[in-house]
């Protein structure tokens, strides 16, 4: 594995972000629900105005990757946030929302490395806790976030159409610094 470049994402990345997150959104899951549902949460939750209204929201920060300056990967990170399921973790705490690699970039390590960047960043702005979603069915992900330290504390669910998922939350309490 050789480390990637990974930079904040800006404004001018936008197009291409939201390109990269619908791509990749429907290459990993669209084979999993009726078209017609998932057609609907992509058009809701993966067009260019969705990804830009999470990228203007307060306290979230998208962060990339790149190979010849097309995206290849994106992590976005949302600081002082809670789960949505009542557990209160310890604080400040940040949720990693998303971390997507481009087909063409998987099994280079590089889902491995967004997610060391995320916790460098948590520890370099004293986050507590580092949290994320993953869902239950899919054992890859699930694997890499235990091999980097994270730990079932609950789940929620996750919606396409009709159709209720159960995502299980894993987190990680970082040591203090200092």
């Amino acid at each position: 594995m050789t480390d990637t470049y990974i930079r904040r994402a800006m404004e001018a990345d936008l197009p291409a972000l939201a390109a990269l997150e619908h791509q990749t959104f429907a290459d990993a899951f669209r084979e999993h629900y009726p078209p017609a549902d998932f057609e609907a949460f992509l058009r809701d939750h993966k067009s260019p105005a969705a990804v830009e209204k999470a990228f203007r929201q307060e306290g979230t920060e998208y962060y990339v990757t790149a190979n010849d300056h097309q995206l290849t990967g994106f992590i976005q990170l949302n600081f002082n946030k809670q789960p949505d399921n009542g557990t209160l973790l310890p604080e400040p705490a940040c949720e990693i929302e998303k971390i997507y690699v481009a087909r063409a970039g998987q099994n280079r390590g590089l889902g491995q490395q967004l997610l060391r960047f995320a916790e460098k960043t948590a520890r370099e702005r004293n986050v507590r806790t580092l949290w994320l979603g993953v869902w239950e069915r899919n054992p890859r992900a699930r694997a890499l976030y235990e091999r980097e330290g994270f730990s079932a504390f609950g789940e929620h669910a996750f919606v396409v159409g009709s159709r209720r998922d159960r995502d299980l939350l894993l987190g990680k309490v970082l040591p203090s610094i200092g």
